[in-house]
């Protein structure tokens, strides 16, 4: 456990307004039931093995599930698996993504990118 609360259990990342949920999940054979908060957007990486997601189809290492509306993760596998869950609350505002970029409109990507381009980003130490 990263960040958040499970069961009682907390993880060392506290007090931050999205009041994350991040864990890191090893399963073996078999499934796991674990509440998330409905009002939350999720998304898992698998990082060994496969894991289903609810009834999906078996996802492998390497790959990311958004997750749908709902209040609890259900996972399994057939075999062991490992993945990190990320959850948090919705923050409301606009995305732009493009390449390393994550920003709110696409004027603020193309700042990012000449940013970087130009070396603004590197900090010398």
């Amino acid at each position: 456990l990263v960040a958040g609360e499970i069961g009682g259990a907390k993880g060392p990342v506290v007090d931050i307004a999205t009041a994350p949920l991040m864990v890191d999940l090893a399963l073996k054979k078999g499934g796991l039931e674990l509440p998330i908060p409905a009002s939350y957007n999720a998304f898992v990486y698998v990082i060994e093995g496969a894991a289903r997601f609810g009834s999906s189809r078996p996802v492998p290492r390497g790959q990311l599930v958004v997750l749908g509306p709902g209040d609890v993760l259900r996972a399994s596998t057939d075999d062991a698996a490992r993945f990190l869950l990320f959850a948090g609350k919705p923050i409301g505002e606009p995305i732009a993504r493009r390449g390393p970029f994550v920003m709110n409109t696409d004027e603020e990507l193309q700042q990012a990118f000449d940013d970087y381009r130009s070396g603004r980003l590197v900090q010398e130490g």
